[in-house]
């Protein structure tokens, strides 16, 4: 979070990826960091103990969220 923080503020967009155990963490990273609304996704956590394929197959409806994360201000 903090580099996304930092990087936002030099006007570089960010979207940092979070597993789900660490979107409190997150949370309070960035509002104590002072830019609650830095962009991210939420990403399941199960992703550990499956193969790439799998892996990909459940990331990939994501994709287009970071995309327009990143491009849309």
């Amino acid at each position: 979070m903090l580099d996304a923080v930092n990087l936002e503020r030099l006007g570089i967009p960010t979207v940092t990826v979070v597993t789900e155990p660490f979107t409190v963490a997150a949370d309070t990273v960035a509002r104590s960091l002072g830019l609650p609304d830095v962009p991210r996704v939420v990403i399941p956590h199960d992703y550990l103990s499956e193969d790439n394929d799998a892996i990909a197959k459940k990331l990939e409806p994501l994709l287009d969220e970071i995309v327009d994360r990143l491009l849309v201000r």
